[in-house]
């Protein structure tokens, strides 16, 4: 049986010249690697341009209230609208795990990114 809980639900959203959502909510199977799976999913929406800086930025909440993927749409807002930009958020629908994977012709974008959230990107 699949778990429905928010915790165990994610949605992805892409981020370059516009912004597209996946379109619908994905369900991890029981016993999946929730943080394995939304780096997948974040992966697998960016373009794959070779030559680019590819970073991975993975979050976890660590107090109730956190608004972890709210901070990372806004990071990446912010840098997205140039053609050397691409990046995807994958996010559990309870805000508790977040991931942003960022690809970069230039590294300045994925550098004010790290610098953003305080810390090195993996």
């Amino acid at each position: 049986m699949t778990d429905t809980t928010p915790s165990r639900s994610f949605r992805v959203r892409a981020y370059g010249d516009s912004i597209r959502d996946a379109g619908r909510t994905f369900r991890l199977p029981a016993g999946a690697d929730l943080r394995t799976t939304l780096k997948r999913a974040a992966l697998a929406a960016l373009p794959k341009p070779g030559g680019w800086a590819l970073r991975v930025f993975t979050l976890e909440r660590t107090a109730e209230g956190e608004r972890l993927a709210a901070l990372l749409d806004r990071i990446a807002r912010r840098e997205m609208g140039g053609p050397g930009f691409a990046a995807a958020l994958a996010a559990t629908l309870d805000g508790g795990h977040a991931v942003l994977a960022v690809a970069a012709r230039d590294t300045a974008p994925i550098d004010r990114m790290r610098a953003a959230l305080g810390g090195p990107g993996r």
